[in-house]
């Protein structure tokens, strides 16, 4: 049975005889580590530095900045998997012991509350979902194999947006993109884990996340954060696709947010920029299917989408010995905030049958281009030109 999970314009169904929760060991970021069948299985992405440095876009301090981009994420990895809900050492805790259990019976506040914390601790959005029964969209497994069974009185799970910087996306994929998105992961782990510590100080179960233990997109599409795009990640009404995606799972009592349907779909359909901006052809020309055309484990079918070849799209930034997000930069959604911006997102989601014009005047406006690396080592002229914000 087909099972429309939400509502209206939003490709987000699922087929509940084809669709089985998804296990993290199966991603293409663990299989590299196991399976001897993926192409670039025992192949890392940054294996080419040396031969790569020195081209436009792969400088020496680009690398450098790049692998401290990541260090907050990689330092505190061990805090950020399902595990964290078990005994910590005291050095990795805060806890107010001598405090009693902060007791409410407003989930409003409570809420409201999460959600300004939040944002000081650096989201650029926040959205809450419950966590249904099945828990289809938690990981069977994680990365080792381990079953992930969360506790019982976890109901809710907290879903926290980081924004990357628009004009290092812009170079991808060069190096510069690559920084912003390790930045982002090291502040997104940094904000979960704030966030569940503070949910942890006041009596109550938290368990930070990044990539671990539960499906992003989709918890995001749930938390009233965005849409699924072709490309498979989430597109914000606001930031498009330029931010990354933290979690906290939690028992303390919240009011989840509702889905949130702003056009992507049709205009996803219609646009296709990421399709054809994509090095390895991993992203599919045509209409969402319930099955992956590839027999890729990294894919789970039962889920009306369109599925992103993620063996081929890894293969890539192996040989780019970077990670690579053209996808987001040719995404129309993908753009600094600005007037003009907001009135087509207006009539993207309001006047659907403009939606090609807005894609031909997207292409004659340049959007979506690679930019000069140059451009982000020099971008205080383009901060001052409000260019970027």
């Amino acid at each position: 049975m087909k099972e429309g999970f939400l509502k209206g314009r939003i490709p987000f169904a699922l087929d509940d005889s084809g669709y089985h929760r998804f296990s993290e060991r199966n991603s293409v970021f663990s299989r590299v580590g196991w399976d001897e069948s993926l192409p670039a299985f025992g192949r890392r992405i940054w294996e080419r530095e040396k031969e790569m440095v020195g081209r436009k876009g792969y400088s020496r301090v680009g690398y450098a900045a790049n692998a401290a981009s990541w260090i907050v994420h990689d330092h505190w990895v061990s805090r950020l998997s399902h595990e964290a809900s078990e005994p910590q050492p005291e050095f990795l805790t805060q806890v107010s012991s001598a405090l009693p259990r902060y007791e409410s019976d407003d989930p409003r506040l409570n809420t409201d509350r999460i959600k300004r914390l939040g944002q000081v601790f650096g989201a650029c959005d926040i959205g809450v979902a419950s966590i249904d029964e099945q828990r289809r969209f938690v990981y069977s497994h994680d990365r080792s194999g381990k079953q992930i069974n969360l506790p019982e009185e976890i109901e809710y799970v907290i879903v926290i947006l980081i924004q990357m910087d628009y004009l290092a996306l812009m170079t991808s994929p060069r190096l510069p993109a690559s920084i912003t998105k390790g930045n982002a992961y090291s502040r997104a782990a940094f904000a979960a884990d704030c966030l569940a510590e503070t949910i942890s100080n006041l009596g109550y179960q938290a368990i930070p996340s990044v990539n671990s233990i539960g499906l992003s997109v989709p918890l995001a599409v749930l938390a009233g954060l965005g849409e699924f795009g072709r490309n498979g990640l989430l597109i914000h009404p606001k930031f498009g696709q330029s931010v990354r995606i933290a979690k906290v799972f939690t028992d303390i009592p919240l009011i989840p947010d509702s889905p949130t349907s702003f056009g992507v779909a049709d205009f996803c359909r219609v646009c296709r920029k990421c399709a054809k901006s994509c090095p390895s052809r991993s992203i599919p020309d045509g209409e969402p299917t319930w099955e992956s055309p590839s027999s890729s484990r990294s894919n789970n079918d039962g889920v009306y989408k369109w599925y992103v070849n993620a063996e081929t799209c890894y293969e890539f930034w192996t040989r780019n010995s970077t990670d690579c997000s053209n996808c987001i930069r040719a995404c129309p959604f993908t753009k600094p905030p600005g007037i003009a911006h907001e009135i087509v997102r207006f009539f993207i989601r309001n006047f659907r049958f403009l939606n090609r014009l807005w894609v031909k005047l997207d292409d004659i406006m340049g959007y979506g281009k690679i930019a000069e690396p140059d451009k982000f080592w020099k971008s205080k002229a383009y901060l001052d030109k409000k260019i970027v914000h």
